[in-house]
């Protein structure tokens, strides 16, 4: 409490915005912050009164999930359903959905879609792809939570016109829909019949050559134990092995030359990395979602739009890997089964080699018809498979249908006034804010203790709070001083001058009596009018007090205690005349006993030098001798050296800072100064401070509390004498209120 810190001049602590300085400021400035409110949402509403009446008008599409369909037959599907929900949502929202749903309403040359003449052109690329842009921009394809449901919703100006291309644009999706599922359906059944005719081909030339051998020979069948009939056995077992690897070997030619032809479409899930490619198809299909909702909300330059281009090129590139391992090992499939049934088809000749070179004509026929067999089952699988969709290269099977079509709205989706009130006073709360922000982050000015304390660390003995309203409420007489601890000596800002004794009192001192000095940093602070209170509360407590008014610039203390005029010397001629006395200077303040006031009549010409030639510290040595406290006003310490001579000679230093007055940069530069007196005591005395923030808030009307019934109202008891003066504290009898 009685020296001050060494500056730090690298912390910047001072310029930090705390949440207190928030909510002061808040205090302070919230009329200009709710009225802000109030204007922006009154222009937003003027502004929602010019905007054209837009409809919504809403369809609702089921989508239900079925199994997988592949190659290798029924199978679980592995990919989540929200990932097909998206692609659907996709899917709706694609461009040529959206040009076709467009070519068919004519709607670019409709005036409540598109009111430009000049852009109307759906083949010329530029105008499409602008005309497609502003078409998904009033579309909007949502899924409903918790449900299968697609939301399907467009807005219009017209209400029929939105009816009509919501529900034009679920019958063009489901078409192509379709037509893309039916083509790569077609794709594979086509390569498969292809092959079916070559069989067909085989099987009808074997068939002739076997009735041709029949009727040559006759039936003729080979005993049980014979050579000839082991053989035919294992050209049996050898058919059935070839017609495997055969059925094997084009099921799997369609499905890489549908991944070829098709490389968009699903993978069946018994291709080798299909899983993963299908997963990250899934999360590739995220993204552009969330890249197409981005660009549509917040336009092409959005920062957040750019960094999810770069993931969805990223996913972009991992998709094209996976894709071409998937295809590769579909490659490599189509091989190893073209091994397989060339090696049997190799065995097969090799068995029929043999059974030419010792097996009768019997035996032949045998062969021939157990190839005739094995073709023939061969035709009958792949028939099967192509009749009945079996194969569809991974497609997913999934149903489509129109839950509920689009209606003709009768009430308007937009403008929508209480929203559009609501998003104005945001704006302008939102503006308001950030000017406050702007207004904190520029303002130098100490508002709170928390600031003084950062900006000063040095003890703070008293905060005085802002008492205008008592001091106004008094009615003050011309005879009355303008002091609150005389007209207010039961408000909340006499107690704080009160506080401010007592923490005086308890700082310890090496000398008998007590020289305070008291400051400020700049005019305009309070310093002379926090003198005089001390001066009143230290003489209260019987003490003897001496006011020096050592501001030899602007002098004040004898005009506010309204001091009578007077010939006597004061401070500037006893510093100059070594004959005068200090006695000679003195004059008394009827309304207190005690107190005794060192005035200044005149102002010389070089104070500085006045006080620096000794003759101050001789009235301080006179000054102990005869007062328990001499209390000096002195100038403001940044704009004169005089206050810092007069500290020289003093025990305690105060500095009187006012709140919404002093500055930060200029309480740093005091820190400065006062390093210079690293053993003076010294304090501050915070002046203003709103009563909210001082301990007096607590007590809620404290004015009640300190000045009501049973404490003398303002101060004067039944008889008109001050609280205290019966009982020797000092003050004389004060004059009765009329």
């Amino acid at each position: 409490m009685t020296t001050n810190q060494p500056p730090n001049p690298g912390s910047r602590i001072d310029n930090a915005i705390q949440i207190s300085d928030l909510t002061r400021v808040l205090k302070k400035y919230g009329l200009y912050l709710l009225g802000g409110m109030v204007l922006t949402a009154t222009l937003a509403i003027i502004w929602g009164k010019f905007q054209p009446n837009l409809y919504d008008s809403v369809a609702l599409v089921h989508l239900t999930q079925h199994n997988s369909l592949s190659l290798g037959g029924m199978s679980e599907a592995s990919d989540d359903y929200s990932i097909k929900i998206m692609t659907q949502v996709i899917g709706m929202q694609s461009p040529s959905v959206a040009e076709e749903t467009m070519r068919r309403l004519k709607l670019p040359a409709n005036p409540n879609f598109n009111d430009s003449p000049t852009m109307q052109n759906l083949d010329d690329p530029v105008q499409r792809d602008k005309l497609v842009k502003k078409f998904l921009s009033a579309l909007s394809v949502e899924q409903k939570p918790k449900t299968e449901l697609l939301e399907v919703r467009f807005r219009s100006k017209s209400p029929v016109l939105a009816m009509l291309v919501v529900n034009t644009l679920v019958d063009v999706y489901f078409e192509q829909s379709f037509q893309q599922r039916y083509k790569s359906t077609e794709l594979v059944s086509n390569f498969l019949r292809k092959n079916l005719e070559d069989l067909r081909s085989k099987i009808q030339s074997e068939q002739s050559d076997l009735l041709n051998d029949e009727s040559k020979l006759g039936i003729h069948t080979t005993g049980p134990n014979s050579e000839e009939n082991l053989l035919e056995s294992e050209l049996m077992g050898v058919l059935q092995e070839g017609v495997r690897a055969q059925t094997t070997l084009y099921l799997a030619e369609a499905n890489y030359d549908n991944m070829v032809k098709h490389p968009e479409a699903a993978y069946p899930n018994e291709t080798p990395g299909a899983p993963a490619l299908n997963q990250l198809t899934g999360l590739l299909i995220q993204s552009k979602a969330q890249e197409a909702a981005l660009e549509s909300k917040y336009g092409p330059n959005y920062p957040l739009l750019q960094q999810q281009k770069a993931q969805t090129a990223t996913l972009q590139k991992s998709v094209d890997e996976a894709r071409q391992e998937a295809l590769n090992a579909a490659a490599q499939a189509v091989q190893a089964a073209r091994k397989e049934s060339e090696s049997i088809s190799d065995h097969l000749t090799s068995l029929q080699a043999t059974a030419k070179g010792r097996t009768p004509e019997t035996v032949q026929f045998e062969i021939l018809k157990a190839q005739y067999t094995g073709d023939q089952t061969l035709y009958n699988v792949l028939l099967a498979a192509v009749g009945t969709g079996a194969i569809q290269a991974g497609l997913q099977g999934q149903d489509l249908n129109r839950f509920t079509e689009g209606e003709i709205p009768g009430m308007k989706s937009y403008p929508v006034m209480a929203v559009i009130a609501l998003a104005g006073a945001g704006i302008g709360l939102v503006l308001g804010l950030m000017v406050i922000s702007v207004i904190m982050l520029n303002s130098d000015t100490v508002e709170t203790i928390e600031q003084i304390e950062q900006a000063l660390p040095i003890p703070i003995l008293a905060s005085v709070p802002e008492y205008k309203d008592e001091m106004a409420a008094m009615r003050i007489s011309e005879d009355s001083l303008p002091l609150v601890t005389l007209l207010a000596p039961r408000s909340a800002g006499t107690e704080a001058y009160r506080l401010l004794r007592t923490a005086i009192s308890l700082m310890p001192i090496s000398q008998k009596h007590r020289v305070i000095s008291l400051t400020s940093g700049g005019p305009g602070e309070g310093k002379s009018t926090t003198t005089m209170n001390l001066a009143v509360v230290l003489a209260t407590q019987s003490k003897r007090v001496l006011l020096i008014d050592a501001d030899l610039r602007k002098p004040t203390i004898a005009q506010r205690l309204k001091l009578p005029p007077s010939d006597q010397p004061g401070l500037s001629r006893y510093l100059s005349d070594t004959t005068i006395t200090p006695e000679e200077c003195l004059q008394t303040v009827p309304e207190v006993a005690g107190l005794d006031v060192f005035p200044v009549q005149e102002i010389p010409p070089f104070p500085s030098e006045l006080l620096g030639q000794g003759r101050l510290e001789q009235l301080l040595l006179w000054a102990r001798d005869h007062y328990d406290y001499v209390l000096i006003d002195t100038p403001p310490v940044l704009l004169v050296t005089d206050a810092l001579i007069i500290a020289s000679h003093c025990d305690t230093l105060l500095l009187v800072v006012r709140v919404g007055v002093a500055q930060r940069r200029a309480l740093r530069r005091i820190r400065q100064d006062l390093s210079k007196y690293p053993g003076k005591q010294t304090g501050i005395v915070v002046n203003a401070l709103p009563i909210q923030d001082t301990y007096y808030g607590g007590y809620g009307n404290y004015r009640k509390y300190y000045g009501g019934k049973g404490y003398g109202g303002y101060g004067y008891g039944e008889k008109g004498t001050y609280y205290g003066a019966e009982t020797g504290g000092g003050y004389i009898a004060a004059p009765k209120k009329k």
